[in-house]
């Protein structure tokens, strides 16, 4: 069954292997991948060429590097004007950290439940998930349910399904990096909007080498959002 959500990638210097990434998702049934090369340079022009050309991918320009964050939001605006027919989108990462499978249940459960924000979570119990990441996350979602009184396994993820009449207000979401996607979270918890957790695999490809989060100054920026965000709802 084809999908009535489209799949969003924003990109920062992706290797070759973005193209079956593209690719994994229109077989999964979305109904377009748009991605957005968030200011990558001369060095990744070939890459961006490549998935430009296939069909039911667009791709979105940056001219410089101006954060995650700035992308989604680039991403968004670009389906509220030209998809009116869509009913919502799906955000995954370009490293690969996210499934074709787990992404389609993310959709599938947003169109069973709309009014929701559907998150992908991981596993970070498992052994090969990276210390960072794994300290990082358990320690986000205590805070996030000591604040926001909601327990959110994996507050990080990427993999998040959103309908289309919320674009409008994420677009309206201050932030361009990683701590955007907090703000999202704690605006949505704030506005005491359901969320629906879809089990998904930990996947973490090299070692996350690929990953361009800086541990220091990302993380201070998203502890910074979680109390931005107190009294901001979506």
């Amino acid at each position: 069954m084809s999908l009535p959500l489209l799949a969003v990638m924003p990109a920062y210097k992706p290797d070759a292997r973005l193209s079956g990434r593209v690719e994994a998702m229109l077989a999964a049934d979305f109904a377009g991948v748009v991605v957005v090369d968030d200011g990558s340079g001369d060095g990744s022009r070939g890459v961006f060429e490549s998935v430009e050309s296939i069909d039911g991918c667009v791709v979105l320009y940056h001219e410089r590097n101006l954060g995650k964050g700035a992308a989604l939001k680039t991403a968004f605006a670009h389906v509220w004007e030209t998809r009116p027919e869509s009913a919502g989108v799906v955000t995954v990462d370009a490293d690969g950290q996210h499934a074709p499978g787990d992404c389609r249940r993310v959709a599938e459960a947003l169109l069973a439940d709309p009014e929701s924000l559907v998150l992908g979570t991981r596993d970070f119990g498992l052994r090969h998930v990276p210390f960072r990441s794994w300290w990082g996350n358990n320690w986000t979602s205590v805070l996030f349910a000591v604040l926001y009184g909601r327990l959110v396994p994996d507050t990080q993820t990427g993999l998040r399904a959103f309908s289309r009449s919320l674009l409008p207000r994420l677009i309206s979401v201050p932030g361009s990096g990683y701590e955007y996607e907090m703000a999202v979270l704690c605006r949505a918890a704030r506005a005491r909007m359901p969320f629906t957790f879809v089990q998904i695999r930990t996947i973490y490809e090299d070692g996350n080498a690929s990953s361009h989060f800086n541990p220091l100054r990302d993380t201070l920026l998203i502890h910074r959002s979680l109390f931005a965000n107190l009294f901001s709802r979506l």
